[in-house]
């Protein structure tokens, strides 16, 4: 009975302590409706092991678009989802947040696209934050943004409509941009391949947004990327985590 007791004590003991200091991660799906329609939103999170009581940032990330069957179906869930990613939350005690916005073709061409998220998208990601809040220890007002294409959109606009809650802002190759209208606290890391021009002329908009944020005197870094089009690479991931590195610091 004895021995029993103390098996049973072990047990309830590693219940509680594994959550301390393994990694969590969690997934699920969130719905706003806009306009009558049901819009989705798959997620992914990862939260490392904490070390200070107090609650984290948040990196909210939102990749390209994936496909199956040569058809687009929502943008990439896991964009920020691997060991140098949970290397630098683990450094920097901050929570990854990835977004898979599925691709609507009758919206894509029109402001009820999810990159533009003062329609549903925006609300969408306070909705998953207020979720996530309630279980794990992160701070839904201190948000730093990760977009790639149409995610980079996403993430430049969420920062424009709520300023006070986005940070930092790291956008690459994105395909459209709103000017902004005054200045707001947020920094931003634009990036773009040289040869990322054609049909989108990511470059010349990435350019001319860059010059409108610094009339407005708004933080903002361009790097224009030799050699590339409209791909994603390692460099720009690593310049993406040291600016979020400074930006946290700050």
């Amino acid at each position: 009975m004895i021995r029993l007791l103390k098996n049973i004590y072990l047990v309830v003991l590693i219940i509680f302590l594994v959550p301390l200091s393994a990694k969590v991660q969690a997934s699920g799906e969130v719905s706003i409706t806009y306009r009558g329609k049901e819009q989705k939103v798959i997620y992914n999170f990862y939260v490392p092991p904490l070390e200070v009581d107090q609650p984290m940032p948040v990196l909210v990330c939102v990749g390209g678009l994936q496909t199956k069957d040569d058809q687009y179906i929502h943008s990439d869930p896991r964009e920020c989802f691997d060991e140098r990613w949970y290397q630098f939350a683990e450094e920097n005690q901050i929570a990854i947040l990835g977004l898979g916005f599925l691709f609507v073709p009758e919206d894509w061409k029109r402001d009820a696209s999810y990159q533009h998220p003062a329609a549903w998208s925006g609300k969408a990601l306070l909705k998953i934050l207020k979720q996530l809040s309630q279980e794990f220890p992160i701070d839904q007002k201190e948000i730093y943004l990760f977009g790639i294409s149409a995610g980079a959109q996403f993430s430049i606009r969420f920062a424009q409509m709520k300023p006070s809650l986005a940070k930092a802002v790291a956008a690459h190759a994105g395909g459209g941009y709103d000017w902004p209208k005054r200045h707001i606290p947020t920094k931003f890391l634009i990036t773009v391949g040289e040869l990322d021009n054609a049909d989108i002329t990511r470059v010349e908009m990435a350019q001319a947004f860059e010059h409108k944020a610094k009339e407005k005197g708004i933080d903002i870094q361009l790097k224009i990327i030799l050699d590339i089009g409209h791909i994603q690479t390692e460099e720009q991931n690593e310049m993406s985590r040291q600016f979020f590195k400074e930006a946290l610091r700050r």
